[in-house]
């Protein structure tokens, strides 16, 4: 921009200006000698409001906005991204998503770009939504004066309502016939249930409606002054005779001028004229294979149908002045997969092709040469973006635009394709949406691209240089989990209209319309209370959109704040029953987790003696071993069982006994006994049973019936490990201690009674021989009796 000082006229130079003054002015006269390249190349980073005043300056500057050539540049190279050095002629880059309204005047074009993305940019303009139907809406029709047609499959019937406003028209055109438009709108009144594919069009102020029946059946609607709202006239409803119609459902109708066009569940595919209600033309049957999307373009005289196999069928020659003759093409499937149905079939200017299949990265476009049958096929797309899952042409055919075709997949991805190039990657692609929510809706009007997700929400993009300008939340409100812990799933954007004046949007989610407008901005912007000088940045949001985003605020901390209390009570409630329990079996909670070892600890050694029985039982080995070995039975451990810590240093018995020849040991000191060839005897070798790690495995003293013998006899062995301690050493009659010697009063009776006590101790020994029970008896007596003290 140029400086104020500069901004002066040639006239108004005089000889008494300061010296100063007139430095400035030659400074500013240097504008006026630069070459008139470098000149363009200056005004073309102006906008539209910069090069007015530019033209303001003198009558050189002037002559230069005044040419065209000017406006072209700024244009192609702030919106287009090309340079101003850049040859025209040479630029790479087409303009392929320029779409001119005043081919005349780049000025004019220049001017209405920079005000339309400035209104969409930074309107304050709050949206109105509201609710045409009692269900979600299936499809919407712009008419004139902003009126809105919406249709419900479910209930068959269709609502008219200003959107702008929010106003809904008493009054449903139903499918029907009876009374339709006179009613109150009245869903339980007025109804259609068996409805199960619906077309809206218009011709001026005419709502135009082509039903279609479950019973193959097919009906017109039109409306005159449809949208008016101080009157309601009766709609005129006409059915199809019964021969006319399909052999079965009724699964697609579009519009093609005055003509209707529908696919059923027969295969076959008809050409309706409504004004008379009656079939033109129709198809061969491919029964039991349904059609179930159909395209046409008279205007060619062609019609396509695609097949729920993935066929698509082009009829050609249908001439509907003069007797048709109709020639036949069957294009097969380029999936090779018969699970990927059409999801989207369309028939450019040329008589080209558009297929879309379901779950697919790529579409299609089929050349026919209709004079041959020949059919040439071409791919598009990105895998790297996803499934597509929204498809939006816009065919042209004036010189100089070009033709193409914007996809949104299922990754949140955006690709505009050039659909006369044999290019198959797109031209350009963007991130629509970084949480990948799928597009699921797609609108482009040459000034703004217009997208919408599976989350509800929409985002509005520059149409040329696909900039973000401005974002709506979904109309619906938010939702409540219907399961505990899993995502409330919100309906998503269905359709997008864009009014003809390019400043109207209106955004279908489940059964509401969102409806704004973008009105004009201040010449100075919007001004935002704050320190002068300093430039405050916040959201352009309107007071409505802060309220109900506060009121949803609250609900959901109240809704948070009662499910947290709900759980701190659950959680509460079990502590309680919990404890509760505990006093039932006078326990507290440190000796009911004791008391739960104490039974693991059980059920484990018992699963480790189930186990070594089992052992025992299947093994049975035969051997002859010396009387030097004593091995343990299990009498023996029962009665002298052995505890050890595996934290505690083993302790070495010196009077170990020497190993017997056949016999090995164990690591943990246990002789194995091996096979000998001697049948004197056969004996079972007890289950091995190793030494506890921890103590859950730590085995439990048995109970005995008879006390053992330690009881009587505390140890004498120097050897016996210190308190605390465990042993390895095998306990025996002769490691048992022997009591001390009685005193003064003590009778040999005493001694009897100990030796008795020694005896029927060893009673329970049943594998002990009766003569080594009775040296040992004999040899304790006389120790006794002679009165020696106990070896320490």
């Amino acid at each position: 921009m140029l400086n104020r000082k500069t901004q002066v006229n040639q006239n108004q130079f005089s000889p008494n200006k300061s010296p100063e003054s007139a430095s400035n002015i030659q400074h500013g006269l240097l504008l006026l000698h630069i070459p008139r390249e470098s000149l363009t190349h200056i005004t073309s980073n102006l906008d539209p409001r910069s090069l007015l005043a530019v033209a303001q300056v003198n009558s050189h500057l002037s002559e230069h906005i005044k040419d065209d050539h000017t406006w072209y540049r700024a244009f192609v190279y702030q919106l287009l991204g090309i340079g101003p050095e850049t040859d025209l002629h040479d630029a790479k880059r087409r303009d392929l998503l320029l779409r001119r309204f005043h081919p005349g005047s780049w000025r004019q074009e220049f001017i209405l770009h920079f005000t339309l993305r400035r209104r969409w940019e930074r309107s304050r303009n709050t949206t109105t939504a509201h609710i045409p139907l009692h269900s979600a809406v299936s499809s919407m029709h712009l008419m004139p004066a902003h009126g809105l047609i919406s249709s419900s499959l479910q209930y068959g019937v269709v609502s008219r309502s200003l959107p702008l406003t929010g106003r809904i028209l008493r009054g449903f055109l139903d499918a029907s016939g009876s009374g339709t438009g006179l009613g109150i709108g009245n869903p339980n009144a007025e109804f259609t249930p068996n409805v199960s594919a619906c077309a809206l069009g218009s011709d001026g102020g005419t709502a135009k409606i082509a039903w279609g029946f479950r019973n193959g059946g097919v009906a017109f609607t039109a409306a005159n002054k449809a949208m008016d709202a101080g009157s309601r006239s009766a709609a005129k409803f006409s059915r199809c005779a019964v021969s006319d119609g399909h052999l079965g459902v009724v699964l697609d109708v579009v519009w093609d001028g005055a003509n209707a066009v529908s696919a059923g569940g027969d295969g076959r595919v008809k050409i309706w004229d409504p004004k008379n209600t009656r079939c033109v033309w129709t198809s061969e049957g491919r029964a039991p294979d349904e059609c179930i999307k159909v395209a046409s373009n008279l205007g060619k005289g062609l019609v396509a149908g695609a097949t729920r196999s993935g066929e698509i069928v082009v009829w050609s020659n249908l001439a509907l002045d003069i007797p048709i003759s109709a020639n036949t093409f069957t294009v097969l499937s380029p999936t090779q997969d018969a699970s990927h149905e059409v999801s989207g079939l369309f028939i450019d200017t040329a008589g080209a092709l558009l297929v879309t299949f379901e779950d697919n990265a790529l579409f299609y476009r089929f050349d026919i040469d209709l004079s041959t049958g020949a059919v040439e096929c071409t791919k598009f797309g990105d895998q790297g973006l996803g499934a597509i899952t929204s498809v939006a042409p816009f065919f042209t055919n004036q010189p100089g635009e070009y033709s193409l075709v914007i996809t949104g997949t299922q990754l949140g991805c955006v690709g505009i394709y050039d659909w006369t190039s044999s290019n198959p990657l797109p031209t350009y692609k963007f991130e629509a949406y970084e949480d990948g929510a799928s597009v699921t809706a797609l609108a482009w009007n040459g000034v703004t691209l217009v997208t919408g997700c599976a989350r509800g929400t929409t985002r509005v993009w520059d149409a040329l240089t696909l900039e973000h300008l401005r974002s709506f939340p979904t109309p619906v409100p938010r939702q409540r989990a219907v399961v505990p812990g899993a995502p409330a799933e919100n309906p998503a954007v269905r359709q997008i209209l864009l009014g003809l004046e390019k400043e109207v949007l209106l955004v279908a989610v489940g059964d509401r319309v969102m409806a704004w407008r973008a009105g004009p901005v201040p010449r100075g912007g919007y001004k935002t209370k704050g320190t002068p000088g300093k430039k405050k940045e916040r959201a352009v949001t309107s007071k409505y959109h802060q309220q109900l985003e506060m009121h949803q605020t609250i609900v959901e901390s109240r809704h948070l704040l009662e499910e947290e209390s709900a759980h701190v009570q659950r959680a509460y409630g079990r502590e309680r029953e919990q404890r509760a329990r505990l006093e039932t079996l006078g326990l507290d909670e440190a000796e009911a987790v004791e008391y739960i070892l104490m039974l693991s600890r059980e059920e484990a050694v018992e699963r480790q003696h189930n186990a070594a029985e089992q052992a025992i039982d299947e093994g049975v080995f035969e051997g002859d071993f010396d009387d030097e070995i004593t091995a343990p039975t299990q009498s023996q451990r029962r009665a002298s069982p052995t505890r050890s810590n595996s934290s505690s240093p083993p302790s070495s018995t010196p009077s170990s006994p020497p190993r017997a020849s056949g016999t090995e040991t164990r690591s943990g000191g246990r002789p194995i006994p091996r096979a000998s060839p001697s049948n004197a005897k056969i004996q079972v070798s007890p289950p091995f049973r190793a030494e506890a790690t921890e103590a859950l495995f730590a085995p439990s003293p048995p109970r005995r019936e008879t006390p053992p013998a330690a009881a009587h006899f505390p140890p004498i062995s120097s050897s016996a490990s210190p308190r605390g301690s465990p042993a390895k050493s095998k306990k025996s009659a002769w490691g048992t201690p022997l009591p001390r010697s009685p005193g003064p009063g003590t009778s040999v009776a005493s001694g009897v009674r100990v030796s008795r006590s020694v005896s029927s101790s060893f009673n329970a020994n049943d594998e002990m021989d009766d003569d080594l029970r009775l040296a040992i008896e004999l040899s304790l007596a006389e120790a006794l009796s002679r009165g020696s003290p106990p070896l320490q």
